[in-house]
C-alpha cells in the first residue's frame, strides 16, 4: 500500500508521507496538535488514523479536499467489514503469531476494526477537516458529521451548570461501543503465573504492577531516581497528563527489586531500572515486556495480559474494606470515578461460582410445632382458629 508514517527530528515528530512526499496538510494538523501538547504517541496515533483515510480516498480516485459525506459513510462501511491488518511499523513489536492473525485460516473469522477504533477514526478526521476548513487548506465544508444538540448547536453548548446533563443520541456514523468491562487474575492463577517466570526482574515486575496497580508503560519507564523504598513508593509519569505521580507499592515488590539489583547492578547512575538480559542490555521495552508474558501464558496455557494486572491490582483493593472508592480512584489516578466504579460490577466467573454454591446448599426445613406442644394450645396461643 502508498504511503507511511516516518519519524522527525522537528516538530511534528511524527508525519504522514502520501502517496509519496510529504502530505503538508496532515504535518500542519499534526503540528497545530504539537503546539497543544499532545504526546508524540498521541501524534503517532493520528498519523496512522489519517494515512488509513488517505489511503481509502486515494482508492476512489479522489482528492482529499474534495472527500464528501457519502464518502466518510463508504469508508466507515469498509472499516465495518474490513479485517485489521497490521503493517508497517505497527507490526515491529508483534509476535508471528499476531502478525499472522491478520490472515487467519479457512473457516476461521478474521479479526474487524472495533466501534472504539472507528469513532475514534471518526474523531481524527473531524478534527482534521475542521483546522483544514479554519485554514483554508482547500475543503470547503467538513464532510464528516459532528454530534449537535436538538437545537442545532454543538453538543452541551452554553450548558447551565446547576443542570444535569441530558444524554443524546449518537452522531452519524458514531458505532455502538461495548459496556466496559475488566479482566482480573484469580489468585491461584497468579501465583501460578508469578512461579513460571523464570528470573527475579520478572517477578519483580509482576510483583509492582500487581501491587501498585500502575500501567505497563509507566512502570518501565522508571528510573533509578524514582525509586523510595523506604517509603515504599514509586514516582512514574502518568499516561495522558504527563504529570509525576507518587504511587504505592508492597514491600514484596522492593524485595524482588533488590534481587534484581544484585544480580544486575545499575548500568548507568539514575538510568533506566530495567534492562534485557543479554550480553549487550538495552532498555526494556513495552514489547519486550510482553513478550516476557506470552512466553509464560504459553508455559501455563493462558492469555493473560499486561493490563489485567492493572484489573487485578484494582479488584484487590477494593475488596479490602478499608480502601474508599477515592481512595482507589487515587491510587489508580483515574480523571473519573465513574472508571473505577467498572471494577465494582462482579465477574462471570464470580457470578456462576456463588450460583453453584447457591444450588448446592441444602434447603433450610420449614418450621413446624415441636412434638411436645399440643398443637391447638399453639395456635390458641397464637390467635389461630382452630383446626
Amino acid at each position: 500500500m502508498r504511503g507511511r508514517v516516518g519519524s522527525a527530528p522537528s516538530s511534528p515528530v511524527w508525519r504522514v508521507f502520501h502517496p509519496d512526499g510529504e502530505h503538508s496538510a496532515a504535518t500542519s494538523y499534526l503540528r497545530e496538535l504539537s503546539a497543544s501538547d499532545c504526546s508524540p504517541l498521541t501524534l503517532r496515533s493520528y498519523a496512522f488514523d489519517l494515512l488509513r483515510w488517505f489511503r481509502f480516498i486515494d482508492g476512489r480516485h479522489l482528492e482529499w479536499q474534495r472527500a464528501e459525506r457519502v464518502d466518510v459513510r463508504a469508508f466507515i462501511e469498509h472499516l465495518r467489514s474490513a479485517p485489521v491488518v497490521h503493517g508497517g511499523r505497527r507490526s515491529a513489536g508483534l509476535s508471528l503469531e499476531e502478525r499472522a492473525s491478520a490472515h487467519p485460516g479457512e473457516g476461521e473469522r478474521p479479526p474487524r476494526y472495533a466501534a472504539r477504533t472507528i469513532n475514534h477514526q471518526l474523531s481524527v478526521l473531524f478534527g482534521f477537516y475542521e483546522y483544514a476548513c479554519a485554514a483554508d487548506l482547500g475543503p470547503l465544508v467538513n464532510p464528516v458529521p459532528a454530534q449537535r444538540s436538538r437545537t442545532g448547536g454543538r453538543l452541551h453548548d452554553h450548558h447551565n451548570p446547576m443542570e444535569s446533563f441530558t444524554l443524546h443520541h449518537r452522531a452519524t456514523y458514531r458505532q455502538k461501543t461495548p459496556r466496559p468491562t475488566w479482566r482480573g487474575i484469580p489468585d491461584d492463577a497468579a501465583e501460578a503465573l508469578f512461579a513460571a517466570l523464570p528470573s527475579n526482574r520478572d517477578r519483580a515486575l509482576v510483583s509492582f504492577y500487581l501491587s501498585s496497580g500502575v500501567r505497563a508503560s509507566e512502570l518501565l519507564g522508571l528510573r533509578h531516581g524514582d525509586l523510595d523504598a523506604g517509603r515504599c513508593t514509586i514516582t512514574v509519569t502518568s499516561k495522558g497528563t504527563r504529570a509525576r505521580d507518587t504511587v504505592p507499592a508492597a514491600v514484596d515488590s522492593f524485595v524482588w527489586l533488590a534481587l534484581y539489583m544484585a544480580e544486575q547492578p545499575p548500568i548507568t547512575p539514575g538510568g533506566p531500572v530495567w534492562w534485557t538480559r543479554r550480553p549487550q542490555p538495552t532498555p526494556l521495552t513495552y514489547h519486550a515486556m510482553r513478550a516476557v508474558l506470552r512466553r509464560a501464558n504459553a508455559r501455563l496455557g493462558t492469555n493473560w495480559s499486561l493490563h489485567d494486572f492493572r484489573h487485578t491490582a484494582a479488584h484487590r483493593l477494593l475488596a479490602d474494606p478499608t480502601f474508599t472508592l477515592v481512595d482507589v480512584q487515587t491510587i489508580l489516578r483515574h480523571a473519573s470515578i465513574t472508571t473505577t466504579q467498572i471494577y465494582t460490577q462482579p465477574r462471570l466467573e464470580d457470578l456462576v461460582e456463588k450460583m453453584l454454591e447457591h444450588f448446592a446448599r441444602p434447603s433450610e426445613p420449614v418450621p413446624t410445632i415441636e412434638p411436645n406442644y399440643q398443637a391447638e394450645s399453639v395456635r390458641e396461643l397464637l390467635g389461630l382458629p382452630p383446626t
